[in-house]
């Protein structure tokens, strides 16, 4: 079934049910313009001085159509305003809390011209090696050193204008070197008088304007359509021409799928901090993150979608955001099902394993409440879920009403605020899906937290007047939701039979026949559904530990000097940094409370030897003079979860190897959280040697008739 639905997905695109990018124009911005009040042109000019954290911002702002009598312009709090003008003369002006006021005077014929000036100091304190990394720019608004220049649309760097297209010509002066990067189109770096000027030339794009600068090698690709380049320093220019072909790779592959490409370029630019952001028509990439040899074919990918979803078609925070999940759906799992059937299963499958271990124990949240990634709940439910939500919705309309429908979204709402209620009245139009049954969907999804948690029940064979039949109840427990789930008969080792089976409500009663006896039943096999996993569908794994509510961190009294540095960066990237260091004696007093354990070094006192051997798995050894797993062979550290299963506590265990240095320590320590959905990983100076998962041990969706 999976492999017919993959196929039929390839044959969708090479069939050319799709737009083709050679025969449609780029879109019109058709949306944020018609209700807008008015017009807003600016001509920015800002010149950096790095050593000093700060810009000075000339801007001279022409609206027309304003009929208001004041003018209210958003500003960072830290401006020094030097002048305030209206039409070439001094005007007042009240400045407070981030509100530029200026009273426009009466109503008049033609444009109304504001010049402000003004300079500001941005030094937000930047981590160059966050220990955690659901989102390491998290309070970085503004930053502008000798190492770059970083500014959110959200500092205020220069004065917004709400209700109004904008549009700018910006000219950005900075030290010697130096250029900037933004949305729009480059009209040209030049360097003159010690100085590095660059130009551009932004349109419309329905969202604020953020800004990078640095000391950047510019290289291009200007073969296609779309123009493409890098903005990349001497640490990272070689990876030039990887990032160009595959960005080229990439928008090919989406106009094809979704619409044309909707920016005048794109653009790789190196970010002097780790982030994976990804603005109109550019995407910001940390230098560490950029060296990663899988990022152009993955991180890159999902952030150049999101010039279609997030960037292009905008979101409507007030009701939720969706784009997350759409762009991980239309990116990340795309490519996994594009690998294969069993790669598109896995991804799904591990989407259910975060959701469960990171999110259900306490800290999930409705999809219409959620704004950004903050922590691992937060990416399973916005990113993990919400891809999930579209997955179901593509299962139920099939693939060429779910792609029309997102091609037509795309098409109609582009640089338009859109919500989840856009989505389901245009998949409603487009999949000719009743109106009632989309409302129980999208609010048993988006309106309500939670999962279906279900089981089997009362399955047997039976015979009757037809032959034989498998029958039983699917279960769930409140609150109830509508599904309609695939039964798998496996009757051989290589046939399976599938059935559907709705359930509405508390149970539902199956018969499925069977021409020969029965070797086992899954519910939802190809796992298709969003639901609650059960404790033994869910090995321990490093996320499980991330997850955890309640954790001791245990240092052993064995530990090396050093340990406690290594340990809490341990700890904070695996989300529990506020999580005090005991002792092994404060933690003998703690065995028996409802906690999880997280070791760094082998305990050495006798009661907590045996509470951490009890489940240690039989394919581990492990003692004081190191540790033996399956790759192990030339590892230094080892960081290990087991146990749980609904029956115990997780232990998890953080273990160098004697002689270790305390350099290779640190990356091991600082690099585990990376490898979420593993419970083992083997690491060597630092560098990621071996990693695996256990199996899950068993699925109340599962029956299986060989076991008596």
């Amino acid at each position: 079934m999976v492999y017919s639905y993959m196929k039929s997905f390839i044959a969708f695109l090479l069939l050319g049910m799709i737009f083709s990018p050679a025969a449609v124009l780029l879109f019109a911005a058709p949306g944020f313009g018609a209700e807008a009040a008015a017009v807003c042109r600016h001509d920015l000019k800002v010149e950096l001085e790095p050593p000093e954290h700060r810009l000075l911002v000339r801007d001279d702002i022409c609206i027309e159509g304003w009929k208001g009598k004041d003018l209210d312009f958003s500003l960072s709090a830290r401006a020094n305003i030097k002048s305030v003008e209206i039409n070439g003369k001094p005007s007042k002006y009240s400045f407070q809390s981030g509100k530029l006021n200026v009273p426009s005077g009466p109503a008049r014929d033609g444009p109304v011209c504001v010049s402000i000036s003004f300079d500001a100091v941005f030094d937000d304190p930047v981590d160059q090696e966050p220990a955690a990394l659901d989102n390491p720019g998290l309070g970085v608004e503004g930053s502008i050193s000798e190492k770059g220049t970083f500014l959110l649309s959200d500092s205020g760097w220069y004065p917004g204008f709400t209700g109004s297209d904008q549009n700018f010509k910006l000219t950005v002066t900075a030290p010697l070197g130096i250029y900037a990067v933004t949305a729009g189109e480059p009209m040209g770096h030049e360097d003159r008088d010690r100085k590095s000027i660059s130009s551009w030339k932004i349109g419309p794009i329905g969202q604020g304007l953020s800004l990078s600068a640095g000391k950047y090698i510019i290289r291009s690709k200007k073969d296609g359509r779309i123009p493409i380049y890098t903005y990349l320093t001497s640490e990272t220019d070689s990876l030039s021409q990887t990032y160009l072909n595959s960005s080229a790779s990439h928008i090919e592959f989406y106009e094809k799928l979704l619409g044309p490409y909707p920016f005048p370029k794109f653009a790789v630019v190196e970010n002097f901090f780790p982030t994976g952001y990804g603005f109109p028509s550019y995407t910001l990439l940390g230098a560490s993150v950029l060296k990663l040899p899988f990022i152009p074919e993955t991180s890159l990918r999902h952030e150049i979608a999101h010039s279609w979803w997030g960037n292009g078609v905008l979101v409507d925070y007030a009701k939720g955001n969706w784009c997350e999940g759409l762009t991980t759906y239309v990116a990340d799992y795309l490519s996994q099902e594009i690998a294969s059937a069993a790669d598109a299963r896995l991804y799904r499958l591990q989407i259910l394993r975060d959701f469960a271990t990171l999110a259900a124990s306490g800290a999930d949240f409705p999809l219409k409440q959620f704004e950004s990634r903050v922590s691992p709940a937060t990416r399973a439910v916005g990113y993990g879920k919400a891809a999930f939500v579209f997955h179901m919705i593509r299962q139920r309309l099939g693939d060429e009403a779910f792609w029309n429908g997102l091609r037509r979204i795309y098409k109609e709402r582009l640089f338009m605020k859109t919500s989840w209620q856009d989505f389901r009245d245009v998949f409603v139009q487009t999949g000719r899906w009743d109106s009632k049954e989309a409302g129980v969907f999208f609010d048993q999804w988006v309106e309500r937290s939670g999962a279906p948690v279900l089981k089997l029940k009362d399955v047997r064979v039976e015979m009757d007047a037809s032959g034989r039949r498998v029958t039983g109840l699917l279960l769930q427990d409140p609150p109830f939701y509508d599904l309609d789930m695939t039964a798998g008969l496996e009757v051989s080792p290589n046939e399976r039979l599938d059935s559907k089976i709705g359930i509405r409500g508390g149970s539902a009663a199956f018969s499925i026949p069977s021409p020969s006896a029965p070797r086992k039943l899954v519910m939802d096999p190809d796992v298709n559904t969003f639901r609650l996993l059960c404790p033994g569908e869910i090995p321990a794994t490093v996320n499980t530990i991330k997850g955890s509510q309640r954790t001791a961190a245990v240092l052993s009294d064995d530990s090396p000097p050093g340990a406690s540095k290594a340990f809490e960066l341990l700890l904070a990237g695996l989300d529990h940094a506020d999580e005090p260091i005991m002792t092994e004696k404060e933690a003998e007093m703690k065995i028996n409370e409802n906690r999880d354990f997280l070791f760094f070094g082998l305990p050495r006192s006798e009661k907590l030897k045996s509470f951490f051997f009890a489940s240690a798995p039989d394919d581990v050894s492990l003692s004081p003079q190191g540790f033996s797993i399956k790759g192990s062979s030339g590892a230094d550290c080892l960081f290990l979860v087991f146990g749980g299963d609904g029956e115990g506590k997780i232990r998890a265990l953080f273990l160098p190897a004697p002689g270790t240095s305390d350099d290779s320590i640190l990356m091991a320590a600082r690099k585990t959280t990376h490898y979420g959905k593993y419970s083992f990983l083997t690491f060597s100076g630092g560098m990621i040697r071996a990693k695996g998962t256990w199996e899950a041990s068993h699925s109340p969706l599962e029956f299986d008739f060989t076991q008596k």
